[in-house]
């Protein structure tokens, strides 16, 4: 049995929780959050301790595994501070607020033997999952290109404020939402990012982070994904269209997936297994056993940041 320790309890937190709580060989042990109610509500359903110093957890409890959930510009020091105890970590992407930083997250990871997985959700998503296999399958013939379209009104008041300084969050949409483009297009092509390039706008009041990113990025086996994100006041979207040789698909990720062959879009039928944050525990679980990441390595994530940052400089 793995005792697992989370580190923040954010908003993100209780689907942590759900999947640790699914595995028959993990059990949740301890909370730590520096608001010390929120720890609490978080580790009392199941029995665990609650600690506002995540340094105390380490320590007091020991645990196997920690999966971190704290601001960008905290997970290289929680890293580092779990690795050198022999800890397993699962961190919330994105991975860093810099690829120097991302780095330096491997290299003590890699030097005291621990593994480290990043949170990126895209693969284990269902409907990008149905949408892998019909690009695979061939039906539709050649992938060509994706569009990638994503709105919000990302600076409101429900969103923690720490995400709105460069400070502590490192980028804004950009780097937030970008990362989850990034990822959907490495996972549907099964290839790295080769390029990127394009530009980012910082209007946003009381914030300085980028609040809209246009990019066009390209894989290593040819594959071009536009990408648009605006996070001013919008109708909230979020679409990727993907576009083959004999036929398109539309991709709401999380809510649908339509086909057409050159007519009208009708909806693929989704295979909904597991739940995605239980299908990605699963998997660093498994990759425990085994002795390596399975997906989402630092390596994997920190070419993403990489690609982020060079949109920056």
């Amino acid at each position: 049995m793995f005792r697992v320790g989370m580190i923040g309890a954010g908003l993100i937190a209780p689907r942590h929780i759900s999947a640790v709580n699914a595995h028959p060989d993990t059990i949740l042990t301890a909370v730590a959050d520096l608001c010390e109610d929120r720890a609490r509500a978080a580790a009392a359903p199941c029995g665990a301790a609650a600690y506002r110093d995540y340094l105390t957890l380490l320590d007091q409890e020991k645990p196997d595994i920690v999966i971190i959930n704290l601001p960008h510009a905290l997970h290289e020091s929680c890293v580092a501070a779990c690795a050198q105890r022999g800890i397993h970590i699962l961190l919330e992407k994105p991975m860093s607020i810099s690829y120097a930083s991302c780095q330096r997250m491997i290299s003590v990871c890699r030097a005291n033997r621990v593994l480290l997985q990043i949170g990126h959700i895209q693969r284990y998503m269902p409907h990008n999952r149905a949408a892998k296999r019909l690009i695979e399958s061939g039906r539709l013939g050649h992938l060509v290109m994706l569009c990638d379209h994503r709105t919000i009104s990302y600076f409101v008041p429900s969103r923690p404020a720490w995400f709105f300084r460069q400070e502590t969050a490192g980028g804004g949409i950009w780097l937030n939402y970008g990362a989850h483009s990034l990822d959907k297009l490495c996972y549907l092509t099964n290839s790295r990012i080769a390029s990127v390039t394009g530009s980012c706008t910082y209007y946003a009041e009381n914030a300085d982070v980028d609040a809209s990113a246009q990019v066009l990025a390209r894989t290593e086996n040819g594959i071009s994904e536009a990408v648009t994100l605006c996070g001013y006041s919008v109708v909230p979207q979020d679409e990727t269209m993907i576009y083959l040789t004999n036929g398109s698909l539309r991709l709401h990720t999380g809510r649908g997936l339509w086909l057409s062959q050159g007519g009208d879009y009708v909806p693929v039928e989704i295979d909904r297994d597991l739940l995605p944050f239980h299908a990605q525990w699963n998997d660093f679980i498994e990759g425990i056993r085994q002795g390596f990441i399975l997906h989402c390595s630092g390596e994997y994530a920190a070419d993403i940041i990489r690609h982020i940052e060079s949109i920056w400089t």
